[in-house]
Order: C-alpha cells, then structure tokens, then sequence
C-alpha cells in the first residue's frame, strides 16, 4: 500500500557515491526539499578514509571535489 504519492518521495531522501566508493544517505526536508543530513549507508571495498564508518554523518565539505593545485589555464568563452 503506497501511502506518499511519487511526486513527494522523489524529494525525500536519495544517495551519492563517493569517489573512494561509499554510499551516503542524503536526507532531504519534506516540505523546503534541503538536505539536512549526510550518513555513510555503505562502505567502499576500497575507502581509506577512517571517518567513513556505516552510519556516521558526512559533513557537506566532505562531498566538494578535492582543490587543484595547479597552474591550469581558464578558458573564457
């Protein structure tokens, strides 16, 4: 018996993959559709990272792609 119509699950809640290969839970607010919460679902056969621990929570930081370093060159269009 589906009792939340499709239209408003689809906002709820879904997951990321990280790059080391774990799976975070994204909750989301049901009503302003934020994410509020980040927690490690499941763990990278892979993943080095300590914190990375089924059920702890993932800080949004955690998610930002690492800073390049270098001297690339900026394409302007």
């Amino acid at each position: 018996m589906l009792v939340t119509r499709q239209r408003y699950r689809l906002f709820m809640s879904y997951t990321l993959t990280l790059p080391c290969g774990c799976i975070v839970y994204v909750a989301c607010h049901p009503e302003t559709h934020v994410a509020h919460t980040r927690v490690v679902e499941q763990r990278g056969p892979a993943c080095r990272t300590p914190r990375h621990e089924v059920g702890a929570r993932v800080y949004l930081w955690e998610l930002l792609p690492e800073p390049h370093h270098g001297s690339e060159a900026v394409t302007q269009i």
